[in-house]
């Protein structure tokens, strides 16, 4: 019976493992309470250069900041100046869009749609 020569295995190196490090419970959570209130800071920064028209939303939107990445597209879009909730609402049912959904969690269509109707004039 022949025998057929194996193929080699590449194998890539094995990494050590390491031990996590097991923060105690009250550290964790100032971290994670620190780290939150950075987030709103950012996120209230944001909104005030949007409202003064520093900053266009369109930007954030194709950007994705890492603060913005979980605010919701409502609270981005109806940081604009003279943009209530019923003018937002508007804009996201023409663009099929959840006002509820995560700028972070938009898909490349979605981000598309929603920058094209901002640049749109208003209906």
């Amino acid at each position: 019976m022949p025998t057929t020569a194996q193929p080699e295995l590449h194998r890539l190196p094995l990494r050590p493992r390491t031990v996590p490090v097991v923060l105690p419970r009250d550290v964790q959570r100032n971290a994670a309470l620190a780290r939150a209130n950075e987030i709103r800071i950012a996120r209230a920064a944001l909104k005030r250069e949007i409202a003064a028209g520093e900053r266009l939303p369109a930007e954030v939107i194709a950007e994705c900041p890492a603060e913005a990445h979980s605010m919701p597209v409502a609270e981005l879009i109806g940081a604009q100046h003279r943009w209530g909730e019923a003018r937002t609402l508007r804009l996201l049912r023409r663009a099929e869009l959840s006002e509820t959904k995560p700028l972070g969690h938009l898909t490349p269509r979605q981000r598309r749609a929603l920058i094209a109707c901002l640049e749109q004039p208003a209906l």
